[in-house]
């Protein structure tokens, strides 16, 4: 199979529908459908999705961010067992 462009023509999406489906899953490709006269579309996977939306409402907690940003910035590591043990496993 060729190597498609990350960017399509509806036309272009249509013709080659099941190997734009199958990167997307099986490569986390992303590819923008242009759609003449209309704008464009988005075709993921299913997963970078849910992962997408994850990060938006951990970053939408002001708090969640902050406390993440203070623990990327912290030079402080954990055992696997340290981890635990604060998680309460």
């Amino acid at each position: 199979m060729a190597q498609l462009n990350s960017t399509l023509t509806a036309s272009d999406a249509r013709t080659n529908f099941y190997q734009v489906l199958a990167n997307a899953v099986d490569n986390f490709s992303q590819y923008t459908i242009k759609i003449r006269g209309k704008g464009d579309a988005i075709i993921m996977s299913a997963e970078e999705l849910e992962g997408w939306k994850e990060t938006l409402e951990i970053l939408s907690d002001k708090k969640l961010a902050n406390s993440l940003r203070r623990a990327m910035k912290s030079k402080k590591t954990y055992t696997q067992e340290e981890v635990y043990k604060k998680l309460g496993w």
